[in-house]
């Protein structure tokens, strides 16, 4: 099962995610960097600040950013 690390870039600050998640696939990668960026928005709404600036740049093992999730997909804005 392939390895992502999913940092978290908020604005020039970039938290990265030393051990990493093994998941079936990128796709299941991306719906947890979703849920993650949902529960973290509420925190920091709650908190009076603005996550729309966030993102998490999932890598894969070889060090290569295979996707970028900005927090904004993660609200359903139909």
């Amino acid at each position: 099962m392939p390895r992502f690390y999913m940092h978290l870039r908020d604005g020039d600050t970039l938290l990265e995610d030393p051990e990493g998640h093994d998941f079936p696939s990128l796709a299941e990668a991306r719906m947890e960097a979703i849920m993650s960026a949902r529960e973290l928005m509420s925190f920091r709404v709650a908190a009076g600040k603005n996550p729309n600036h966030s993102k998490f740049e999932i890598i894969d093992e070889a060090g290569k950013t295979v996707l970028v999730v900005y927090f904004e997909e993660a609200i359903d804005r139909s």
